[in-house]
């Protein structure tokens, strides 16, 4: 299961003159115009005008539309600027743990910021720090409390919290397993957009957990999730088209499949494409070269994740 990484963009409205700029901004930020969202930001800051609440908000969210843009330190300047005024944010919390978890690596410092905001019933670090005790990471590994603050997410309608849900009642991690319970949860991922949602759900009916074998709903599903770029989806999916399991049965689409998940460094896909380049009774797909070069490859990476 894949690590949440979300960044949030939240903008109250402003009253009076401010209320125009602010619109602006949360306008840009819907259309991924960061860059516009920055410039506006800065314009009513650079005004001098603000109140204290004000500042916050217009700090915090110039912050998260650097952390966009992929610039760091300024993000982490804004959002510090916003914590100083207000050191409750918990939006701003969210975000100061999101640096410090996926840029600088400090899952303890990521710990302290997602549990600020997820004890004041913030959903988005209510999910992120139960990561982080599902994972180990700056903490002690606990399934208990992981399941707790997805939770509580999820109470709130958090869309995220879903499919960890689901997965943690599929391999009963800090509940008794019920494949039964799981997929509902994981419907209800799909139903609200993830991604992600539609791997596990497909997992399920290839294998026959919780629900009857269904390979090709299980294939459509792989497809959906695919197309979208999931990695391990493709991987799946190009081993449905390799058995002709739900699909007709196709090596060019099982090549197609394996290499994008593969180039995602997904090192079963890499094994299971060089297994077929190598023995693929179709001339047009053998490769042995291929082959040989993506064994080694998925030997070394093997090897990396577990030194």
């Amino acid at each position: 299961m894949i690590r949440v990484f979300v960044f949030i963009f939240i903008l109250v409205n402003v009253q009076l003159v401010f209320a125009t700029a602010f619109d602006d901004a949360q306008s840009a930020a819907r259309n991924g115009q960061y860059k516009q969202v920055v410039t506006i930001l800065s314009d009513v800051l650079d005004t001098g005008d603000l109140d204290s609440s004000q500042e916050v908000i217009a700090y915090s969210n110039r912050g998260i539309a650097y952390s966009l843009l992929k610039a760091y330190g300024l993000a982490k300047v804004d959002l510090q600027k916003a914590i100083k005024l207000d050191p409750d944010h918990k939006l701003t919390q969210n975000h100061l743990g999101i640096l410090a978890e996926h840029v600088e690596g400090d899952y303890s410092a990521a710990f302290k910021w997602y549990e600020g905001a997820a004890l004041a019933g913030f959903p988005a670090s209510q999910v992120n720090l139960a990561n982080l005790y599902r994972l180990g990471l700056g903490v002690d590994k606990n399934d208990d409390k992981a399941l707790k603050y997805y939770l509580g997410a999820a109470e709130g309608g958090y869309a995220l919290a879903f499919v960890p849900i689901g997965v943690m009642y599929m391999e009963g991690r800090g509940v008794s397993r019920s494949y039964a319970e799981g997929i509902q949860w994981l419907c209800k991922g799909i139903d609200n957009g993830i991604v992600e949602a539609n791997y596990h759900v497909a997992q399920a009916l290839e294998q026959g957990h919780g629900v009857e074998r269904d390979f090709k709903e299980a294939a459509r599903l792989y497809h959906v999730a695919a197309m979208q770029g999931h990695g391990k989806a493709q991987n799946s999916l190009g081993y449905l088209y390799r058995r002709g399991a739900g699909v007709e049965k196709d090596f060019m689409e099982a090549v197609k499949w394996y290499r994008l998940a593969a180039d995602q460094g997904v090192n079963q896909a890499a094994n299971r494409l060089a297994w077929l380049l190598a023995t693929c009774p179709t001339r047009d797909v053998c490769n042995g070269d291929l082959a040989v070069e993506l064994a080694e490859t998925a030997v070394r990476e093997k090897n990396r994740q577990q030194s």
